[in-house]
């Protein structure tokens, strides 16, 4: 019943949005906004942040807040091809479809704000990491928390899985000219990976202090230290707990062993400079990650 109310408070953001959008879109407040590339435990994280004083916003709100008339691509009647293919043009075109302003996605969010009892929104959309330097002006108030994974894990998951999409129903792919075989489809994820690192490096100098970068791989094995800084970069009170229990089993070496030598090739050729930035040591048959400061506020 609970998950019902939730989604019927969606029904009447979206109305009183379009209604009052000056109204809500002033009233909003310090909106949270969880991205992060595909596959980079992002998800399962937003579950533990749910223990923090927040209002989760239903559902990622990518086909109507962020990506109107775009997503998912597959279904879509967007004019470019899927943003992983080319993300500059279709971020270009998404910005079109919405004159370039986001008052209504801020207007829907501040209606539920304010059915929600005026507290911390949270909105999570791994896509919008692609989206979130065009939304600061919009947005200027809000806070971003980055989830970031090892490139060549997150980009070779998302190609497995986007490639398995091809294979079932290439028609579209091959009329706007998408990779077909693995390899390139492979190598696009990867430099659609390190598109989406630049994208939030440029919105963190734009907007100081507004991004907080958390690693899978720190979080992994000890969830409680990564849920007490989310807490404090949003200034909340963090759990009353001292340990949270972490995943039975952590995949990373199954899955790179499931990576060949000519894909670990293309991985390194695209990712290494961009895995070294973020602390990663880029080598064949491990993960290895520096233990060095992520992106502090």
């Amino acid at each position: 019943m609970h998950f019902r109310n939730r989604h019927l408070k969606v029904g009447f953001a979206r109305k009183f949005g379009l209604v009052h959008q000056g109204y809500f879109s002033r009233s909003l407040k310090e909106p949270v906004f969880v991205v992060g590339f595909n596959n980079s435990g992002k998800s399962t994280a937003v579950q533990l942040l749910g223990n923090l004083d927040l209002s989760i916003y239903p559902g990622e709100g990518n086909g109507e807040l962020w990506f109107r008339g775009h997503f998912p691509w597959i279904s879509s009647h967007a004019p470019v091809p899927p943003i992983w293919v080319s993300p500059d043009e279709f971020i270009r075109s998404v910005k079109d479809e919405y004159g370039h302003t986001f008052e209504r996605a801020r207007a829907q969010l501040g209606a539920y704000q304010w059915l929600t009892g005026g507290k911390n929104l949270l909105n999570d959309s791994g896509m919008l990491a692609a989206l979130a330097p065009d939304i600061s002006l919009t947005f200027p108030d809000a806070r971003f928390i980055h989830f970031i994974r090892d490139g060549r894990l997150a980009s070779y998951i998302t190609a497995r899985l986007e490639w398995s999409r091809i294979i079932r129903s290439p028609a579209k792919y091959i009329e706007f000219n998408c990779p077909i075989h693995f390899r390139d489809v492979l190598r696009k994820m990867a430099q659609y990976w390190v598109w989406t690192m630049q994208r939030m490096d440029l919105l963190a100098e734009t907007m100081p202090g507004s991004v907080l970068e958390l690693r899978y791989e720190d979080w992994w094995q000890h969830p409680a230290p990564m849920v007490r800084e989310a807490a404090e970069f949003l200034g909340l009170s963090p759990p009353d707990y001292s340990v949270l229990p972490g995943p039975k089993e952590d995949l990373t070496r199954h899955l790179l062993q499931e990576i060949s030598e000519d894909e670990h090739q293309i991985l390194d050729e695209v990712l290494r400079p961009t895995l070294l930035k973020k602390g990663y040591q880029a080598e064949s048959d491990d993960i290895v990650v520096t233990r060095m400061p992520v992106r502090r506020p």
